[in-house]
């Protein structure tokens, strides 16, 4: 994941090393055009100086310093030299400058004629030494700029930490902020750029919590509302029954598409309950086996009328959760294996855990599923052709509930073959629910 402040230093810190090395170069070029006329001014000044001395016309050698060679000719004779220079003429007998080798070095030399006495003056320096003095003189100019870099770079890094705390403030608040919290951002440094994003975010955020309330209003309302009449309509529907006691056929087909309805209903009452803010809301220490025992003993009546055996394995394993969460959970998974289960059929529950999960199975000896449907009865109002050919009543909603409960945990769902012959659920919670997951 790319940083801004990352991005802005280091782009801020290259363009930084970049102009200022350019900078740099383009002042050693211009240094060196510099130190070059510098250095011609003085070979022009020590020619003619050497040029106004008076020679005798035998020649004559003396001793110079290392980074100057002389030589003086009069009708192409030599008549005075310096110690380190060769017998040849070092130079061109042309007014001027000009660069020759000799002495195992290229030098720089200049020459001028002296008219009335038909004398030539030749100077030399060699260039090496002119370069080195010159680059010494430029970097000793340069270098403080280029050791500044460094520190230049960590001023630029707080400078931009600093100019993005409001940006880094607003991700904190971001990230520690509860899923279920809607109000309003309000910094207290909000700079001219972030304006238009908080008030963006902060009307998202109205909005949002403004169609939580009626999604959770409507499903509420909406339960309840229809609860009460099919509740009516059962009752008239029973009385009648009674009423036409030869011929009830169609009022029982009626009594059970009521009974599906009202099924519907709960259901749709309870997912209405299982949602993240409802969840973190009630969430406290539970222990599950607890959970399972309270959800068979409300499923035992269903279980006990098709004659069916169930078990309870296991042990204590308490997790952070929502008590009605959880045992809705059960209760679906529950409700499930005694429909789908023949009469006589066995139902086992276990309770495990380790360090990390408790693992809740519930198998049956029923039917089961096939392989390619285990992951799409998960889905809301799926319901398996082979359930629906044996005309089991259900709404296709059970297992959705289940799987929404299992991802407000930040658990896993798992479905298999159980070695009852039927089919097993298998339910993975974390100890504690990941705050990411509620969402």
């Amino acid at each position: 994941m790319s940083s801004i402040r990352r991005h802005l230093t280091l782009l801020l810190i290259a363009s930084l090393t970049l102009v200022s090395f350019s900078a740099a170069l383009q002042g050693y070029r211009s240094s060196m055009q510099m130190s070059s006329k510098l250095f011609d001014a003085e070979l022009t000044s020590l020619t003619s100086s050497f040029a106004d001395i008076e020679v005798r016309p035998n020649s004559q050698i003396f001793d110079s310093a290392e980074q100057i060679t002389v030589q003086i000719w009069q009708d192409n004779q030599l008549l005075l030299r310096s110690r380190n220079s060769p017998i040849s003429a070092i130079g061109d007998f042309a007014t001027g400058f000009s660069e020759q080798n000799f002495a195992g070095k290229r030098w720089r030399i200049y020459s001028v004629e002296n008219p009335a006495q038909k004398r030539w003056t030749m100077v030399a320096q060699p260039l090496k030494s002119r370069s080195e003095l010159a680059q010494s003189m430029i970097l000793a100019a340069m270098m403080p700029l280029i050791f500044s870099i460094p520190v230049l770079a960590i001023i630029i890094y707080f400078v931009v930490s600093v100019g993005l705390k409001p940006l880094r403030i607003l991700s904190s608040e971001l990230n520690s902020r509860s899923p279920r919290n809607f109000q309003a951002f309000n910094l207290a440094d909000k700079p001219a750029e972030l304006v238009p994003v908080l008030s963006t975010l902060n009307s998202l955020l109205n909005r949002l919590q403004s169609a939580f309330e009626r999604e959770q209003q409507f499903a509420a309302n909406a339960a309840h509302e229809m609860r009460t009449p099919l509740s009516v309509l059962k009752i008239n529907l029973h009385n009648l029954a009674k009423e036409t006691a030869g011929n009830s056929l169609s009022i029982d087909k009626l009594q059970q598409d009521t009974d599906r309805m009202i099924n519907v209903i709960n259901q749709i009452l309870l997912l209405s309950r299982t949602n993240p803010e409802y969840f973190e809301a009630h969430s406290h220490d539970i222990d599950v086996y607890i959970i399972a025992q309270q959800a068979i003993s409300d499923k035992y009546t269903a279980i006990d009328n098709k004659q069916q055996s169930i078990e309870l394995v296991g042990q204590s394993a308490v997790i952070s959760s929502d008590e009605f969460a959880l045992l809705t959970l059960l209760q679906n998974l529950l409700t499930n294996a005694n429909k789908y289960t023949p009469e006589l059929g066995t139902i086992r529950v276990s309770v495990t855990s380790d360090t990390q999960y408790v693992r809740i199975a519930v198998e049956d000896s029923g039917t089961g599923l096939s392989e390619n449907e285990y992951q799409k009865v998960l889905q809301r109002f799926y319901r398996s052709s082979k359930h629906i050919k044996q005309k089991s009543q259900g709404s296709g909603l059970g297992l959705a509930i289940v799987k929404q409960i299992v991802e407000l945990h930040g658990g896993t769902i798992d479905l298999h073959k159980s070695d009852l012959g039927g089919l097993c659920v298998l339910v993975e919670l974390p100890f504690a629910p990941s705050p990411g997951r509620l969402t």
